[in-house]
């Protein structure tokens, strides 16, 4: 029982720095003067450099390269350095938006997109055996390459294979995995099984939970689910449901990468760490109160016993 109050504590630590960081988040995107950072390479793309951000021949200079450079981005990124007045931030974000351009460039230039959005897909099915890297990353880069709307269905797809494949995993394979699983997390299996309700075969809440909580591993609660014979369309309803808005602020943040300053980028960020900050800390809530109440259950069970002992 102490492993268990200790891992509530981590968790719920956990849970509240990340809510900390959602707020910290919303408090900077306020403060942040947006306007003056971006200034210098938004009047270089529109031809109209002003600004005490550069001396008068130095502008004469700008103006005449930028004529013959290939873009406003790549020209400054190249010489942010010699000009007097920028600072650190405007300087990394004129960089950034150089680099951001060559790589919408190369990505525009991708023979087939077809092909790439099997790969991805296909991508997101060896996720299911092997991790790579995390299904979120996927979507970003999966918005890197393909319009939002596009995007958002072959993320939605590519969990639906993750979730399928994993689940028909756990349910066909031998038991012997699933103990494997079970001996790093015995606490948690016992209440996803809920046999204390009726459920036997898995508890639904807890597994929309688990799906918002973002360190907790997609893998092994699907072949738990599975290998419980837990009905499989409402495993992937209520999974589906608990990672749709990872799936829609990823690819919200993927879209929208080129412009970390814009609402369409910081918000999704901010949805993402406030929700998994809360839904850490009911996971949390709910195991404290089941282990009370199992407590209590056992208490009531010994007494029971006891009452018997002293009657005889």
């Amino acid at each position: 029982m102490f492993k268990n109050r200790q891992s509530n504590k981590f968790v719920n630590i956990v849970g509240i720095i990340l809510i900390l960081m959602a707020l910290a988040l919303t408090y900077t995107s306020k403060i942040i003067d947006v306007d003056k950072i971006t200034a210098p390479f938004e009047q270089a793309v529109q031809g109209t450099i002003i600004g005490d951000w550069i001396d008068d021949a130095k502008q004469r200079e700008l103006e005449r390269n930028l004529r013959n450079s290939e873009t406003p981005a790549q020209y400054l990124a190249q010489n942010a350095d010699d000009f007097e007045g920028l600072s650190k931030g405007q300087q990394y974000y004129i960089k950034y938006q150089s680099f951001m351009e060559k790589f919408e460039s190369r990505v525009s230039e991708l023979p087939n997109k077809f092909l790439i959005c099997i790969c991805i897909l296909l991508l997101f099915t060896v996720k299911s055996i092997i991790v790579l890297i995390p299904a979120t990353m996927t979507c970003m880069i999966t918005a890197l390459i393909f319009p939002f709307e596009i995007a958002i269905i072959i993320n939605t797809l590519g969990y639906v294979l993750i979730f399928t494949a994993k689940y028909h995993w756990g349910r066909y394979i031998d038991a012997g995995y699933i103990h494997h699983l079970v001996k790093h997390s015995k606490f948690l299996y016992k209440y996803i099984q809920d046999e204390e309700n009726g459920y036997a075969t898995g508890n639904p809440l807890l597994l929309f939970i688990l799906r918002l909580v973002p360190t907790v591993p997609i893998n092994p609660i699907s072949a738990m689910y599975g290998h419980m014979g837990y009905d499989y369309w409402k495993f992937l309803i209520l999974s589906m449901l608990g990672v749709s808005l990872k799936i829609v602020s990823f690819t919200a943040i993927g879209s929208n990468i080129d412009n970390p300053f814009s609402t369409a980028f910081i918000i999704p960020l901010i949805l993402i760490l406030f929700v998994s900050g809360f839904s850490m800390i009911s996971l949390s809530i709910i195991l404290q109160r089941r282990e009370k109440h199992e407590i209590e259950k056992k208490m009531k069970e010994e007494a029971k016993e006891q009452e018997k002992i002293d009657k005889i």
